[in-house]
């Protein structure tokens, strides 16, 4: 639902104004991280919209301070939450004061209640405290929920839009594709026009090193060019009226380290997907990562075609038991290449893959075997060769373990790029 996004293509951009106003107390307290604003602003930030957003706890006069100030901002006003049957659930209150309305009972709301309280229950008869979600301003018009119970309202205010939005993440998602991207659509075509965008997803280098390779090329005027870090990838989006000379500029420079142009893809994803297309069965043995290599290689639909299966051997024990020699680690460390050689190869021939990968380090945060914190070994084996590479980076043990997973899937992608 929407508008297409990530693709190498034609886009549309409206250059008008929207706010957010997100609602509830757990959200301002910091006890409950919100999910809508970042979902919808997703959406919209390619398409050139000037976006606005408040965060307000379950106080009127705040929520009233919020609605005065994104109506002089914007055009459409988005509020998410405060539409459930619970006592701080003031939205529809706080819109009925607003708009200088009455609250009144609204039957299409009611009977969509019932529906879905029947749909859960078996029952007939709902609950006093439900019936609260059908009462919504007198001026406003009801928003069908496919999902929840709470249905939704929009109002319009002069050439101002407002639309009241379930807090529930998939409620609020669906809900806002199928209304307020459709009103963009329907009510406001004459204002649309077209731009490009070219997405590229990277890996492999930071972003500072990408700016500065960017900004060698030269930004062209009126080209805007943002960068997105998710460790460890980084997305560029690239935004303008002319930008495919600059574009493929980019793409050229950086060849090295884009893995795709669609903003759905992950790294891991794109190299499961190879491992697919190329029926290579490979398995795994983690002792650093544990199992979270794994868990990236069985990351799409479908994995068991060139996923065998694995093993964690986070012990000396555990690697002694899969095949990798006493003599090895007493001579060399668990924390080594050899081990780490080993373990890849015993790997392979126990389950009979064409590759086994492994991986061994120290996570931190204290040195093992008088090895730093953040020194880890990724070990491949082939029919043909067994060979591991030493990597040292410090950046935390969650950070470490999953850096050290993705190094891995570089080192298969590489691997199986010459089958």
């Amino acid at each position: 639902m929407g508008f297409p996004k990530g693709e190498n293509c034609k886009k549309i951009i409206w250059m008008m104004r929207i706010s957010f106003i997100i609602t509830g107390e757990e959200i301002i307290s910091g006890f409950r991280s919100d999910k809508n604003f970042s979902y919808a602003a997703n959406l919209l930030y390619d398409l050139g919209f000037s976006i606005h957003c408040q965060f307000v706890g379950d106080r009127k006069d705040d929520f009233l301070f919020a609605l005065k100030c994104a109506e002089e901002f914007s055009d459409i006003i988005v509020c998410s939450g405060g539409l459930g049957s619970t006592s701080d659930d003031l939205t529809r209150f706080v819109a009925a004061e607003y708009f200088r309305t009455e609250l009144e009972e609204n039957p299409k709301a009611l009977e969509h209640i019932k529906k879905k309280y029947k749909e859960r229950t078996g029952r007939e008869e709902i609950p006093d405290p439900l019936k609260i979600q059908a009462i919504i301003p007198k001026n406003a018009e009801v928003l069908h929920n496919p999902i929840g119970s709470a249905p939704g309202f929009t109002v319009r205010k002069g050439q101002k839009y407002f639309f009241f939005l379930p807090g529930v993440p998939n409620e609020f998602q669906e809900m806002f594709s199928k209304y307020v991207i459709e009103h963009i659509r329907e009510k406001n075509s004459s204002k649309l026009h077209k731009i490009n965008i070219r997405i590229f997803k990277i890996f492999g280098i930071t972003e500072t090193y990408t700016e500065k390779e960017i900004e060698k090329i030269g930004i062209p005027k009126g080209v805007k060019v943002s960068y997105f870090p998710s460790f460890p990838e980084l997305t560029i989006r690239v935004v303008g009226s002319e930008i495919d000379t600059f574009a493929e500029k980019i793409k050229e420079n950086l060849k090295e380290y884009i893995y795709s142009e669609s903003d759905s893809d992950t790294f891991p994803k794109f190299v499961c997907n190879l491992l697919k297309e190329k029926k290579i069965t490979i398995s795994t043995a983690e002792s650093l990562t544990g199992g979270e290599l794994a868990n990236m290689l069985t990351s799409i639909p479908g994995s068991s075609v060139y996923f065998k299966g694995g093993e964690i051997v986070y012990s000396a024990e555990a690697k002694i038991k899969l095949g990798v020699k006493k003599e090895t680690i007493e001579k060399f460390g668990t924390v080594s290449e050899e081990c780490a050689k080993e373990l890849s190869q015993r790997i392979r021939e126990k389950l009979d893959t064409e590759i086994g990968i492994s991986t061994t380090g120290v996570a931190g945060p204290d040195p093992l075997e008088g090895k730093t914190p953040g020194t880890f070994y990724i070990g491949i084996s082939t029919k043909d060769i067994t060979e591991a590479f030493e990597f040292r980076f410090n950046f935390g043990r969650k950070n470490v373990k999953i850096l050290c997973s993705y190094l891995a899937m570089k080192i298969l992608k590489d691997k199986i790029s010459k089958y």
